[in-house]
């Protein structure tokens, strides 16, 4: 079908094909409102789910109930406003604690009754060679004064051996405890700090059941007046696992409704300043907001099959809009031209889409296949994006020389009003490549090269593997990350373990030998505070060590009782325990102690708590990939399989993930552009030209962002392999009217095209732009690798390429004039 006869059949057909369109926009629209209804902003979604980590958290949440925690932290102010605090935490306490049992399972202030079970208990927390030591050390001074008193010392002068078991006590200072200085309160008066926490009932609710269970937190303590009416001065904060959810989520809404809005709003207002028709709004963007939930709506449907949208997809709404509109302004551009020339709408309409389907076809191709070569890797988070941003680009360039046309038609009446865009602009940067093409291109061969030696030295150093960084800008002044901290110094610990699954108990026995060996003296020593197993809350050999207080109570005379400090003696007595205590059983333990270690079907015993030490060491990526790589070796211990479940282990696998897959996507994201190019273009000079200007771009990009100290992160990668497909788009355009004018007219397709090409960059920065504004950092540090991408692409095939061919065409004319002048 000739394009002439397209047109008519499109002008002809241009209702019904609108009210199909529409019709489609229905469930497509349905399924994009439900993805973001099903916004996601935790972390493993960015994971496959075979992924190690994810696969173990999957096991995790379907044999227990779940590790998922806010804490509630009280700055204070002073360390006299401490009761004013834990008054106030009380009664916040007494009202969170009526509220369902499917939104809170427990609330706790203190470790009263934890502190309380262990000291009546006291022995059977004790190993049994240790009371043995106890009992020897205690028989060795009875003997001794027994033998004293009936003059049986065989040597006199010898020291009495000292009831000293100080060293033996330290063992067990922090025993099922937090490790701080109160003795039954989350406080300390030296911190200027108190807290309480909420254990989350029922099965992880993720953001939604999170914001219920803080919303309502907040709401009491408003209605409690907040702490400020207990003492002045004291501040209230939230941390830990519901916190980090709920801030992260929030954010990420309230970002992606203002850069949504931004987005429409500055690429409207940029078209109607180029075009100075405002009409061009009208025939532009309904096309592309269908092009975008189409292309949200295929991808959750089958076989694609996504069901919700992360922080690594949540903006492509944004970016569609800023890269896909790029279709329609060449049409347009080309439309507008012909019409400002006298041609009818019809006939500027065959014009346009003759002169404008080559070069978007190959640019919205390359495009696509840079945006779909992330569905090449595992990672979750660049596979949807690769889905979703293919599939838009496609629907976009459908969508606009399907539905621009009979738009077109229908708005487009009479003679041309407005004036033909100003092509000043164009006319300066072409009037500046001419007079300096030499000067331009030596220029940007030393900033390549020096970009190039900078890409060269890359390594892993420049990837981003502190996590820290990547969080919600605000969050370490007054956020989660702020209070998390404070709540970790207090603790001695993360609030959340890192968990090991087993299949049996003697598997965790076996694990747990491995892992406290390693925290002992191997590479966890630095990492971890404390290691928790079912044999800790519920000691193993009672009946022998029951029987071994026996012995040690009959070593204790009165005699030697008398014989040893009062202090040292309560001490002695508190180890001891109960003289009539008995062995216990699961049920007899507070409810607490079997955290993470209970599961819903009531067995005991089958996972080992790894709770890290707070500190820096765990942002790290050395030390992440340590961590996790000696636990999961640990967890092999009797037979295991190295199951470990937590944060931690997400962070090691998305680094690796990015390792892996980076290089890939990069790859695949070029050859697949380059087999574009040449197949669009299939002049093999100028898709060197094209390929040429591209890495040029490419190379600025690293090079600058190197030099800006701005690394890789699991977020910002994208915006490589994405440049190589949105970066060709102008080359791309400028080459393609170059070869259709026929004449080889640098300034002619530099003027011709410069203008819309600009234009085009214009409305993608401002996509990419709106992620400035994102409080998430990785988002921002996303924008800011793609605006730059955008800039170096931009300048390359504006500036630099028509320079070059300039400069080549000069030197081919010389040497056709020597030629002349020869023999």
């Amino acid at each position: 079908m000739t394009t002439q006869r397209y047109i008519q059949w499109l002008l002809k057909h241009g209702r019904i094909i609108w009210l199909v369109a529409l019709a489609l926009a229905l469930p497509a629209g349905w399924r994009t409102v439900k993805l973001y209804m099903n916004l996601k902003s935790d972390i493993e979604e960015l994971l496959p789910r075979d992924a190690p980590s994810v696969r173990a958290l999957d096991e995790l949440r379907a044999r227990t109930p779940g590790l998922q925690y806010l804490g509630v932290v009280v700055d204070t102010g002073t360390a006299e406003n401490l009761p004013a605090g834990e008054t106030f935490l009380d009664e916040l306490a007494a009202k969170i604690r009526t509220y369902p049992p499917e939104l809170v399972r427990e609330v706790r202030v203190g470790q009263s009754e934890e502190r309380a079970f262990v000291e009546k208990h006291a022995a059977l927390y004790v190993s049994l060679p240790d009371l043995a030591e106890i009992r020897r050390r205690i028989e060795a001074r009875r003997d001794y004064e027994v033998a004293k008193a009936t003059g049986g010392l065989l040597d006199e002068d010898a020291p009495a051996p000292p009831i000293d078991i100080s060293d033996i006590e330290a063992l067990y200072k922090d025993k099922l405890s937090s490790g701080n200085d109160a003795p039954t309160r989350f406080s300390n008066a030296e911190q200027k700090t108190t807290m309480l926490f909420v254990e989350v009932g029922g099965a992880s609710g993720g953001a939604a059941k999170g914001r219920v269970l803080l919303d309502r937190v907040k709401a009491d303590v408003a209605a409690l007046g907040g702490p400020a009416k207990y003492a002045p001065g004291m501040r209230v904060g939230y941390a830990s696992d519901v916190a980090v959810t709920v801030e992260e989520t929030e954010a990420l809404e309230a970002d992606l409704s203002l850069s949504s809005l931004l987005v429409i709003l500055a690429v409207s207002g940029v078209i109607i300043a180029y075009f100075r028709w405002w009409k061009s709004v009208l025939v532009l963007l309904p096309p592309l907001l269908l092009a975008t939930v189409y292309a949200f709506g295929l991808s959750s449907a089958w076989p694609i099959g996504i069901d919700s949208v992360n922080s690594n997809t949540a903006f492509l709404g944004s970016i569609i809009v800023g890269n896909g509109i790029n279709v329609g302004l060449i049409l347009l551009a080309r439309y507008r031209e012909e019409r400002l020339r006298g041609a009818t709408v019809d006939d500027a309409l065959v014009a346009g889409v003759k002169g404008a389907k080559l070069g978007t076809f190959a640019a919205a191709a390359a495009a696509g296949v840079s945006y779909a070569s992330l569905v090449v890797t595992e990672f979750r988070g660049f596979r949807q994006f690769g889905y979703i941003g293919g599939i838009g680009m496609l629907a976009s360039w459908i969508t606009a020389f399907v539905l621009v046309p009979p738009l077109l038609k229908w708005v487009d009446r009479g003679p041309p009003k407005a004036v033909p865009p100003r092509a000043w602009l164009m006319n300066r940067v072409v009037a500046g490549v001419e007079r300096f093409p030499r000067a331009i291109v030596g220029v940007a061969t030393l900033l390549t090269l020096a970009c190039a030696l900078k890409v060269s030295r890359f390594d892993s150093s420049q990837l981003e593997y502190d996590f820290n960084k990547l969080r919600r800008v605000d969050t370490w002044e007054n956020g989660e990350g702020y209070w998390g901290r404070r709540m970790d110094k207090l603790l001695g610990h993360y609030l959340t373990p890192t968990i090991l699954l087993a299949d049996s108990p003697e598997q965790a026995r076996a694990i747990a030998v491995k892992v406290k060996a390693d925290v002992d003296t191997g590479s966890l020593h630095d990492t971890v505070a404390s290691v928790r197993t079912i044999d800790d809350v519920v000691p193993l050999d009672q009946p022998a060590k029951l029987a071994e207080v026996a012995r040690i109570r009959e070593a204790l005379t009165p005699n030697i009782r008398s014989l040893i400090a009062e202090d040292r003696r309560k001490k002695l007595d508190e180890l001891l325990g109960d003289a009539n205590a008995r062995p216990i059983g699961a049920d007899d333990v507070p409810r607490t102690f079997l955290t993470g270690l209970r599961e819903h079907d009531g067995t005991i015993g089958r996972a080992v708590l790894v709770y890290p030490r707070p500190g820096d060491a765990l942002w790290r990526a050395a030390s992440i990939h340590e961590f996790v790589r000696a636990l999961r070796e640990d967890a092999k211990a009797g037979g295991g399989v190295g199951r470990v479940a937590g944060p931690i282990p997400i962070s090691s696998d998305i680094l690796g993930s990015i390792g892996r897959d980076a290089p890939l996507a990069s790859l695949t994201s070029f050859i697949g552009v380059v087999l574009v190019v040449i197949f669009s273009i299939r002049r093999p000079k100028i898709v060197l030209w094209v390929i040429g200007s591209l890495l040029v771009g490419v190379v600025w990009l690293a090079g600058v962002s190197m030099f800006m100290g701005v690394k890789i992160n699991f977020s910002n990668f994208i915006a490589y392999p994405i440049t190589f497909g949105i970066g060709v788009d102008y080359s791309v355009n400028v080459m393609s009217r170059y070869l259709q004018d026929g004449s080889r007219n640098v300034k002619g397709a530099v003027v011709a095209t410069g203008g819309a090409v600009a234009l085009c960059s214009m409305t993608t920065i401002l996509g990419y732009s709106s992620l400035l504004l994102a409080k998430n950092r990785a988002l921002y540090l996303f924008g800011l690798l793609a605006v730059l991408g955008e800039i170096a692409c931009l300048t390359a095939a504006l500036i630099v390429l028509p320079a070059a061919l300039l400069l080549v065409a000069r030197v081919f004319r010389g040497r056709q004039a020597e030629g002349s002048e020869g023999p």
